[in-house]
């Protein structure tokens, strides 16, 4: 089948034959149609330890073309969407519900940071081991999961829609409606109008917030922000000298000098949410007299605070409806030959979202 490794850290993505076991026992094929390039991704080999050489790729969709021994949460032709935290069900996090907080989870970068085992990938190159990144590895034809890390959808949901749902949508709807918890009425500012941060936008609506600022450096986003429902849109220098007492700020950055603007963007006893992946070693530094005085809420939110087993019929549910319209993030297809064409052009902000089409695609 054809891959889109990456051999050195950072590099470009080289789309060649890669060799695929077969599922073991409580795992699955899955035959990717559709996969989104996510921010993270491009990142992973350079800020988050990401063993090379390596096949990428997190947010997809496909077809269950295979099982091992043992399944049976899914069956052969069945839709799924893969789930990125595969829960087991069996630690604290999982029994409480917040099965996005797996403690068992493993990544492949875990054995470099000395965090236990990785699952031994099912990728190899000529006769080469090929990693897994973040244990999913879609940017490929073809790819083996346990059983936990794929969730049915139903058959109506295209797959380019299906495939915004395994990251970017549940995200940022999430962070909005779980995390940061939007009521009827609040006012929002959403920092940083990506993919998962005009998703953040969209939930803050779902949820009824009654101002909207968009935030990002970019006007092309800006104006793309307004067209979603945003009720504002600013630049970061404007939303710092002019806006304040907001009930709610999520920040889908996560650098320290967003996340500070967002703090003191909020109003005392308002809510500040990260969902931007923030990179180790950086710190955000906000004087403790203000921590006590201001009584404000800090949270992280990672994964929108959204279980995926539970919650992907709500996000259907809303998309189905057209309250959640998935589509308007996506600016076109391309095959998985084009992804280093793709990756530069999302890096240059140029496209909210292309999917990858892997099987369908050149």
């Amino acid at each position: 089948m054809k891959a889109a490794v990456m051999w050195e850290a950072g590099g470009p993505f080289e789309v060649q034959d890669v060799d695929l076991a077969p599922p073991g026992p409580r795992e699955v094929r899955v035959e990717v149609h559709a996969c989104g390039v996510c921010a993270s991704d491009l990142s992973l080999t350079t800020a988050f330890g990401q063993p090379t050489p390596v096949v990428l790729g997190h947010e997809g969709a496909g077809i269950v073309t295979g099982t091992g021994a043992e399944v049976e949460r899914v069956a052969v032709g069945d839709r799924v969407v893969v789930v990125w935290v595969p829960p087991c069900g069996r630690c604290a996090p999982c029994r409480r519900g917040d099965e996005y907080l797996c403690a068992n989870r493993r990544s492949s970068a875990d054995t470099r940071a000395g965090r236990g085992q990785a699952r031994v990938s099912p990728l190899s190159a000529d006769g080469q081991p090929v990693h897994q990144g973040m244990a999913i590895a879609t940017f490929a034809q073809q790819t083996v999961l346990p059983e936990n890390a794929v969730a049915r959808i139903d058959d109506d949901v295209p797959f380019a829609v299906a495939a915004m749902m395994g990251c970017a949508v549940p995200t940022g709807v999430g962070a909005a409606l779980r995390s940061a918890r939007v009521q009827p009425g609040d006012d929002v500012a959403i920092i940083g109008c990506g993919a998962v941060g005009s998703s953040a936008l969209l939930g803050a609506l779902i949820a009824g917030a009654a101002r909207v600022v968009a935030v990002d450096p970019m006007p092309s986003r800006r104006k793309f922000a307004l067209s979603l429902g945003a009720t504002e849109a600013l630049d970061p220098d404007e939303f710092s000298e002019a806006v304040s007492g907001l009930d709610v700020v999520i920040d889908a950055v996560g650098r320290p000098a967003t996340t500070l603007a967002a703090w003191r963007a909020a109003r005392r006893g308002g809510t500040v949410t990260v969902v931007g992946a923030g990179r180790p070693g950086e710190t955000v530094e906000i004087p403790a007299y203000e921590l006590f005085h201001d009584d404000k809420r800090l949270t992280g939110s990672f994964y929108g605070g959204i279980s995926m087993h539970r919650d992907l019929p709500m996000l259907v549910g809303l998309w189905r409806t057209g309250r959640l319209p998935v589509e308007r993030l996506i600016d076109c297809t391309a095959g998985l030959s084009q992804i280093n064409e793709v990756v530069e052009a999302q890096q240059a902000g140029d496209v909210m979202r292309t999917i990858l089409t892997p099987v369908s695609g050149p």
